[in-house]
């Protein structure tokens, strides 16, 4: 059988450094944000929903809707790597709950990569800013500022161009 190789745009992230222990997310997925806040809500739902955990039945019940609902936020299983078979209900070191501590260490980076993805997606799609456009190296774009010329004592000025632009410029001449 062929197969079919492409990058899906997956980051993986390894839970307390154990290489066993790996999830894959889907950065790119416009859905996620939307996916994640709809389960943020859900999440509270169901916290006011077991309030006082009453008994075990209660607590068993809470764990397994809150897998349903983040799993179903990340469009995959990421619980169980992260926690196991344990309850997400398990008491960490300082007394919270397990999935508080992963969701709070988790989330930030989550965040910060969500936003370096589209970062680079910004850089990587000129036709959506054409202003940026002839700042890019391409064989029908002539050099920016003569920086294909042999500077000698006088440097292009590049005061007049935005920091975006700069940037752009930045990342031709490295490359």
């Amino acid at each position: 059988m062929k197969s079919i190789k492409f990058d899906e745009g997956y980051e993986e992230y390894m839970i307390a450094d154990d290489p066993t222990r790996v999830i894959r997310i889907r950065l790119g997925d416009v859905k996620l944000l939307s996916r994640i806040k709809a389960a943020m809500k859900e999440t509270k739902e169901l916290l006011s929903k077991y309030k006082g955990m009453p008994d075990e039945k209660g607590e068993v019940e809470f764990d397994k809707e809150f897998r349903e609902i983040v799993n179903k936020a990340f469009d995959a299983d990421i619980c169980t790597p992260v926690f196991g078979n344990s309850s997400v209900l398990t008491l960490s070191g300082n007394g919270n709950f397990v999935f508080t501590e992963f969701f709070d260490a988790f989330l930030p980076q989550l965040e910060a990569d969500i936003k370096a993805k589209a970062m680079t997606r910004k850089i990587n799609e000129p036709e959506a800013r054409p202003a940026v456009k002839k700042y890019i190296d391409a064989p029908t774009v002539k050099p920016v500022a003569g920086l294909s010329k042999p500077y000698g004592s006088e440097l292009p000025d590049i005061s007049g161009l935005t920091p975006e632009q700069k940037k752009m410029l930045a990342m031709q001449l490295l490359s």
